[in-house]
């Protein structure tokens, strides 16, 4: 087995970039910030969502407080609300079904497939037509995860949804950057919302998130609620309920700088997943991307019999690694009372994949101590099942 790196594996790098950009690029941002005092909503928040509307080709962009946020405020300008449904993964992190709740909607889990990891089509339409025949609740939207920066079926998930009256918001919380037959994430659906936590393709130095829509009233009701729910003409009337959910410009001006590296980060994620694609060993599933689809790689997860296993030794070997997500949401106790569907595939992938290290400043060094000391585990296994 190759010998370990001389300098520890990160499973992200979230300080890299900045060594790369240059700290001082960084700190006369700041600078200029303070200078002008624009702290909340300023001028580079503005110029923010112009360059993000303009990557992703769409008409708008605004530029939140969160990537939780960023699901709640397209939900609020569709006027999701209590007695609608939402049909949401459950492989996933909390956010999606989170949002829905929190506007008194209910959440409806939906199964993975087992390959893309992403919801599920076929189980979308059965759970759409268990709905419809239970009677209860209005069909309002479908949130579709691109998990680990994965692009879902989307094709087939807003044929299903606008057959059925449902718009369809894309949570590219991880995936932002990622490609779907040619669409750049942000144009895909009805309305997108991305996250900029430090972890995420695209990052900030904290919270921040982003909506996207090429709909005019759509922009208008994000604004408004955005700010508490305000109208555009009389700031002191609320016409509306609304939120805190500014993105400040401290920010805004970190995203500005992770801009300019964007793309080369993007094309270094991609040869890594490549080259773990094709030297990790077959005993490793590897996550299926669709035809004609890029990942943004957010994350690289594969998918394992003996996860637990392969997880502790790995750790052992000093080799980052992390199960997302061990516990679907259906299963968690404040959304147990939504528990009621079964969703086979998506509970068994919460108990075998698991992410190994991937961010774009993972050098040679490290893959190759990486990929031969999990090739090693799964020779070793499959020696013993011979």
């Amino acid at each position: 087995m190759t010998n370990k790196p001389s300098k520890p594996i990160n499973l992200f790098d979230v300080q890299a970039s900045q060594k790369i950009i240059g700290q001082e690029k960084f700190l006369n941002a700041f600078q200029t910030i303070l200078n002008h005092g624009g702290y909340a909503q300023g001028p580079e928040c503005r110029e923010l969502d112009a360059k993000l509307a303009a990557y992703s080709g769409v008409k708008f962009c605004n530029t939140c407080s969160s990537g939780t946020d960023a699901l709640i405020l397209p939900l609020m300008a569709w006027g999701v609300k209590p007695g609608d449904a939402v049909f949401v993964s459950s492989f996933t992190f909390v956010a999606s079904a989170e949002a829905a709740a929190i506007l008194g909607a209910t959440p409806i889990f939906v199964d993975s497939c087992e390959d893309t990891y992403n919801m599920d089509p076929k189980d979308l339409e059965k759970a759409i037509n268990e709905v419809k025949k239970e009677g209860k609740l209005n069909l309002k939207a479908v949130i579709a995860v691109d998990i680990f920066g994965n692009p879902a079926d989307y094709d087939e998930i807003m044929r299903i949804a606008h057959a059925n009256g449902m718009k369809v918001l894309s949570d590219a919380a991880q995936s932002y950057g990622s490609k779907y037959k040619g669409k750049t994430s942000g144009s895909i659906a009805d309305m997108t919302a991305t996250s900029f936590y430090p972890t995420k393709p695209l990052a900030c130095y904290g919270d921040g998130g982003a909506c996207f829509t090429n709909s005019e009233s759509e922009d208008a009701m994000i604004k408004s609620s955005r700010v508490h729910g305000m109208s555009p003409e009389d700031h002191y009337d609320n016409v509306r309920l609304g939120l805190t959910a500014r993105m400040d410009s401290f920010q805004a001006a970190v995203v500005l700088q992770k801009l300019t590296v964007f793309e080369k980060e993007l094309v270094e994620r991609e040869k890594i997943a490549k080259r773990y694609d094709t030297e990790l060993s077959s005993y490793f599933r590897k996550q299926r991307v669709l035809d004609n689809c890029k990942s943004a790689y957010g994350l690289y997860t594969i998918n394992c019999d003996d996860r637990d296993e392969l997880m502790a030794y790995l750790k052992e070997n000093g080799i980052p690694c992390g199960a997302y997500y061990p516990r679907p949401v259906h299963t968690q106790t404040a959304y147990a009372k939504w528990n009621t569907r079964s969703l086979p595939d998506c509970e068994k992938l919460s108990k075998t994949v698991l992410s190994i290290p991937m961010h774009p400043y993972l050098d040679t060094e490290s893959m190759d101590y990486i990929i031969n000391t999990m090739n090693a585990f799964a020779a070793n296994k499959s020696s013993k099942a011979a």
